[in-house]
């Protein structure tokens, strides 16, 4: 399997498609991505979690949302004039991801309009293709009050 299609689990073949969302899904092209030990010990550091030497911390793979690609998509998505508020997240575990690995960063979005949020679903494969987890995250889309008569 190639790097391309490694992030196959949340891939579209249309990145165009209507999918549970109701809305068409935003797919970017498949990141590569490496989780360093200082990463990981900084991002539990920056969480208040305890870490294992060596172990990467569950949610470690939602740092990756502050990817600049990533922010542009996000961006993108919401438009202007609107914020981005963390509702929730879920992590699936296939296997534990390791420091000094890389991996395969696959992400597509979809937003909803009733609530407004923008769900982005990620999976992480090794370069082999093998599928490590599947993230999925929700952003509720708040508008900022910008342009708003008082």
């Amino acid at each position: 399997m190639t790097a391309e299609n490694a992030s196959a689990q949340f891939a579209t073949a249309d990145a165009g498609r209507l999918d549970e969302c109701g809305s068409k899904t935003v797919q970017l092209a498949p990141l590569r991505v490496r989780i360093t030990n200082e990463d990981a010990a900084a991002f539990a550091n920056a969480t208040g979690g305890s870490r294992e030497a060596g172990r990467v911390p569950l949610t470690f793979p939602a740092c990756w949302l502050a990817l600049p690609s990533v922010r542009t998509l996000i961006a993108d998505s919401i438009g202007g004039g609107f914020l981005p508020i963390h509702e929730a997240q879920n992590f699936n575990y296939e296997r534990e991801l390791e420091v000094n690995r890389e991996y395969i960063l696959g992400i597509e979005a979809c937003r909803t309009q009733a609530p407004p949020r923008l769900t982005l679903r990620m999976s992480i494969a090794s370069p082999e293709g093998v599928i490590c987890a599947q993230l999925e995250a929700v952003l509720r889309i708040v508008p900022t009050g910008l342009g708003l008569s008082q």
